[in-house]
């Protein structure tokens, strides 16, 4: 049962060594490993192919840069060969036995499609005691407890509404924590959009619990990097990136979602909008703001905010003259 392991990877030359040395030290040897260097002008193309050099389970394909991790990973899927196909970012790391476990609860419930983990997030020890178990912290297991089936120790099964907990409360899969039969992704025209610089991953999990059978371990098999350069921490592309995925899906799972879960997923998407809104504001694009704070009230009349919309138009100058005197007053 190969499972084929992609990576995409740009600019990691700080990272990729340690990311491709938790797959190569997995316990589960038979593996196929597929990194795609995505135009890298770094030294990252080289680290992966001097490892490559030690490991034939480890291949290194390139291209010309694409400016997203979606055009590696459909890469990658196009040349693996797995019966099964996990992924991992290129500064991120496995849990020594992240394949091994998984594989495990394919065996004890062949009828999975999918399963997905707990992740740790951490900055530079995946290993500190400070870190925290993100599902865990976010009380997953309490919170689904109605669309999930405890089938033995850590592995759940879960029901055929867990597409409606995903939407509305918790998204709780998390890439580097999947692994899937790599026939369930043949039904797909493309599997991760490549026109989305951030939340194709989201989207494709939400396509395939829409119609997949899901398994979570709770315990966590992955360590997600938090940096200064992710992605993630560009609020701009955080923010659009979870607004398209979840109105995507919103149109998605019109047939299947109550009254009540479209309120609730029209009010997550009023709160970013106006996330968004505010974070426009801040960086003086007033007028984009506005727009932003609109579609807020379009999505729940209760997210609007008349002050915060009357403030983008405010000039620039009297807006600071009145945060100082606010900070003045404060002060005394």
């Amino acid at each position: 049962m190969t499972v084929s392991i992609i990576i995409p990877a740009y600019n990691c030359e700080a990272y990729i060594a340690a990311t491709l040395r938790s797959v190569m030290q997995q316990t589960e040897p038979d593996l196929e490993i597929i990194v795609v260097d995505d135009g890298s002008s770094d030294t990252t193309l080289a680290i992966a192919q001097a490892a490559a050099a030690k490991d034939a389970r480890l291949c290194v394909v390139t291209q010309t840069n694409q400016g997203t991790a979606a055009a590696a990973r459909n890469r990658g899927l196009r040349l693996a060969q797995g019966e099964f196909v996990a992924f991992l970012d290129s500064d991120d790391l496995y849990h020594p036995e992240k394949i091994a476990r998984e594989l495990a609860a394919f065996a004890r419930c062949p009828e999975l499609d999918a399963v997905f983990s707990d992740v740790i997030y951490f900055d530079d020890d995946p290993h500190a005691a400070t870190n925290v178990r993100c599902m865990s912290s976010q009380y997953l297991l309490q919170r689904a407890a109605a669309y999930l089936t405890q089938h033995s120790d850590t592995l759940y099964l879960c029901k055929a509404n867990f597409y409606n907990f995903m939407s509305t409360q918790i998204t709780a899969m998390s890439t580097q924590t999947v692994m899937l039969r790599r026939a369930l992704l043949a039904q797909e025209h493309v599997a991760f959009r490549e026109d989305w610089p951030v939340g194709e991953d989201i989207d494709l999990w939400f396509r395939l619990a829409r119609r997949a059978r899901l398994g979570y371990l709770d315990e966590a098999l992955a360590y997600y990097r938090q940096r200064s350069q992710s992605l993630m921490t560009d609020e701009e592309r955080a923010l659009l990136g979870f607004i398209r995925a979840h109105s995507t899906n919103l149109q998605r799972g019109s047939d299947v979602f109550s009254a009540a879960e479209v309120h609730i997923i029209n009010q997550r998407l009023a709160r970013q909008y106006f996330n968004l809104g505010y974070y426009y504001f801040r960086q003086g694009r007033k007028r984009e703001a506005r727009t932003a704070y609109s579609t807020a009230r379009d999505y729940d009349e209760s997210a609007y905010s008349r002050s915060a919309y009357l403030k983008t138009y405010v000039p620039a100058p009297v807006t600071l003259l009145v945060k100082r005197a606010a900070s003045a007053w404060q002060r005394h």
